[in-house]
């Protein structure tokens, strides 16, 4: 019994589409092109695990790991430029398989990461710890001594760390530990209780990264995200600073 090509939806196209960006994500071609002030489709929907594989194709792939049960579900459905679509069709390698499969799975779990994200709060406070960051205070001072070792750093990060990660988080801790730890103790005199409420919306989230399986690394860059976006921080670096000053202070890691 073969399987029946499915049709999808404008909505389920569309967020096809959002979730390689409209590039083609295996040559990096746009899957749209404009002709005469017009813009056409330049893509094709493809299947990543074959909607009816051939009898060598079943053999080829028999160890490779699938995204889901049903081909036609859409988690197994990837937009690509039709060159690269026949490529990869003729023949369906397992290595081919396995690298479009990895760029399926990364998008995946980028859209579940984003969706994650949005469902966990972050008082709006956190901005001002933030942009506490960028005031000239913590220019001038910024290479102060700490009054301890951030040793506790070095045993929180496992091997899934990697080690410039591990730089970049330590000499965080090291460079702004202090005024991150000033800005919390500021607007925990205005707003009590606000400071310990963040502390805890970091840990649930952190609890939630962890329960996924994530390594430390993947972790840390979703954490770092999800406050830049929070906090609407101007600079990648200030989100990294804080997140790290939650690695030093305990909620994550």
């Amino acid at each position: 019994m073969t399987n029946a090509r499915r049709d999808y939806n404008d909505a389920e196209i569309a967020a096809l589409l959002s979730q390689v960006g409209s590039r083609c994500p295996l040559c990096d071609d746009l899957l749209f092109y404009r002709k005469k002030q017009r813009q056409y489709k330049g893509y094709e929907l493809a299947h990543i695990y074959p909607l009816n594989p051939r009898p060598e194709e079943v053999i080829e792939l028999v160890n490779s790991p699938r995204l889901c049960v049903d081909v036609n579900d859409p988690d197994n459905i990837i937009p690509l430029c039709i060159g690269c679509h026949g490529k990869f069709d003729k023949p369906r390698t397992a290595s081919d398989y396995l690298d479009l499969y990895q760029i399926k799975f990364d998008a995946l779990q980028q859209e579940r990461q984003r969706s994650l994200a949005s469902q966990y709060p972050l008082e709006q406070q956190i901005a001002a710890v933030v942009a506490h960051l960028h005031s000239a205070a913590v220019e001038q001072d910024g290479g102060a001594e700490l009054s301890f070792i951030p040793k506790a750093v070095n045993e929180k990060l496992d091997a899934t760390m990697p080690p410039p990660t591990k730089r970049k988080v330590r000499n965080a801790v090291e460079d702004y530990f202090r005024h991150v730890q000033a800005a919390f103790l500021e607007i925990e005199r205005s707003d009590p209780g606000c400071s310990e409420q963040i502390f805890v919306q970091v840990k649930s989230f952190y609890v939630m990264q962890k329960r996924q399986g994530l390594t430390q690394a993947q972790v840390f860059a979703n954490l770092v995200g999800w406050i830049r976006t929070r906090a609407k921080a101007q600079t990648l670096e200030s989100a990294e600073a804080v997140a790290s000053f939650f690695i030093q202070n305990c909620e994550v890691f």
